[in-house]
Order: structure tokens, then C-alpha cells, then sequence
């Protein structure tokens, strides 16, 4: 059978009659389908962002979070069984990939991971120079930054 909901019905005869039975439900189920991904997105640090994970399917849906860092493996950060994950606002400068899994009686499903990058606050690492010119003379003055994404 495809997935779907099937009504059934047993039909009893003889030469005195007939009767038909109460109806009987049999559900298909399959694995759940992701609609949205989530999508990873910047942030300074002590800062979250939240990211959303949708998927469809028939059953209970049931909604976890998983973290990995750079060289770690995946761990489960939320079994709130929600489709919103809010990052946590402790998070050291660097990279976190999080994904969702979505599961029913039938299986389960996995989203494709969602990159934040967490930034530390910039800072200044070459103050510009004072300079003493005279009239039509150019100056250029030089400033270096740290802390991730300059703009």
C-alpha cells in the first residue's frame, strides 16, 4: 500500500442475510519529509540566533536539535520536540554547524546542517599614524582590525 489512510469493511453473507462489520482504519505511514532547512546564519558573540526546521509526514512528529563543532561529532542539544532551536548565547568564538531530526513511527529524516559563525567584538590592531603635512601634500593613514567579518 502507499502512504494514505485505508477504511475496510468485512461483509458477512448466508441464505438468511448479510451484516457488515464496524470499519477498520489501516494507516500508512513513511518516513517524514523536510520542507525548510534550517539556514546558518552570523553572530557576535553572547548573541543567539534561531534557526527552523520544518517537515511533513503523517503520525507523531517528533523534533531534535544536534550540535557539532570543528573536529567534534554530532550531540543533541534540544529534545523539546520543537521546530525553532535558539542558539545558546555561551557560545565561544567559532564555527557550529546544527542540523534537525525529525522522526515518526516510520523513521526518521535528517536536515542538512546550518553553519554559525560566532564572532568575537573587533577590535583595533594598528591605530593610524598622526602626520604633520603641508598644503597639497597627501597623507594616507592606515588602521588595522581584528574580530572576524570586518566590514
Amino acid at each position: 500500500l502507499a502512504i494514505g489512510q485505508y477504511m475496510y469493511r468485512c461483509r458477512v453473507r448466508n441464505e438468511a442475510g448479510s451484516v457488515v462489520s464496524n470499519r477498520a482504519t489501516v494507516n500508512v505511514y513513511g518516513p517524514p519529509m523536510l520542507i525548510n532547512h534550517p539556514i546558518g546564519s552570523d553572530v557576535s558573540m553572547g548573541r543567539s540566533t534561531t534557526l527552523t526546521c520544518r517537515a511533513s509526514g503523517l503520525g507523531t512528529l517528533v523534533y531534535s536539535w544536534e550540535r557539532r563543532s570543528s573536529g567534534s561529532s554530532w550531540t543533541t542539544v534540544s529534545n523539546d520536540n520543537t521546530t525553532s532551536y535558539t542558539t545558546d548565547t555561551s557560545l565561544a568564538i567559532g564555527q557550529y554547524m546544527y542540523r534537525c531530526r525529525v522522526r515518526n513511527e516510520a523513521g526518521s529524516v535528517v536536515s542538512n546542517s546550518a553553519t554559525v559563525n560566532v564572532y568575537g567584538r573587533p577590535s583595533i590592531k594598528t591605530h593610524p599614524m598622526s602626520h604633520l603635512i603641508t598644503v597639497g601634500m597627501s597623507v594616507t593613514l592606515n588602521c588595522e582590525g581584528t574580530g572576524g567579518r570586518l566590514i
